[in-house]
């Protein structure tokens, strides 16, 4: 009987140290210079903006020089199912081109889309914990304060059509 409970309770310690030394952090992590654009190579502290982080189900991370291009891959149903954390950078107390490790959940913000504040690549989808600095942002930038579920591909291809636009706008005049 002495024997089956040391291999019992050897057993459990197993267990235990297993999972210990195998737990992956989930968590968001600060962004440095050796933090790279999943789709693009940039450095995405090299440019203003929103940033964006996904932790993927294996554990691997990418990160997005601008949170609307990270939209890309939650709406792809193929992709979405494959993100286990989808993390932004909460405005509502930042400054434009601060890094901090302001991070948050994606899904529990507010955004401000198709404003004329530009980061990286035009276009910017600013996130914000608190509506208040939303509206605020919209009143000073303009834009339109949506959230997090409003955000679908039909939406993102308009942003990409609105920053052609003011493009051409802009080369013409």
């Amino acid at each position: 009987m002495k024997n089956v409970k040391k291999m019992i309770f050897l057993f459990f310690l197993v267990v235990i140290f297993y999972f210990i030394n195998n737990k992956k952090e989930y968590y968001p992590i600060d962004l440095s210079s050796k933090c790279v654009c999943s789709n693009d190579g940039m450095s995405v502290v090299d440019y203003k903006g929103p940033k964006a982080q996904i932790i993927w189900n294996n554990g691997t991370r990418s990160f997005y020089c601008e949170v609307r291009e990270a939209f890309y891959e939650w709406v792809d149903p193929l992709k979405k199912k494959n993100i286990k954390y989808f993390y932004v950078q909460d405005f509502s107390y930042m400054k434009w081109g601060s890094y901090f490790s302001n991070w948050v959940l994606a899904s529990n913000t507010f955004y401000v889309i198709d404003s004329k504040k530009y980061g990286a690549m035009g276009i910017s989808y600013v996130p914000f914990v608190d509506v208040i600095y939303a509206d605020l942002f919209v009143k000073k930038y303009g834009g339109i304060n949506v959230h997090f579920n409003d955000i679908t591909l039909d939406v993102l291809e308009k942003s990409n059509d609105l920053t052609q636009d003011r493009v051409i706008n802009v080369c013409i005049n």
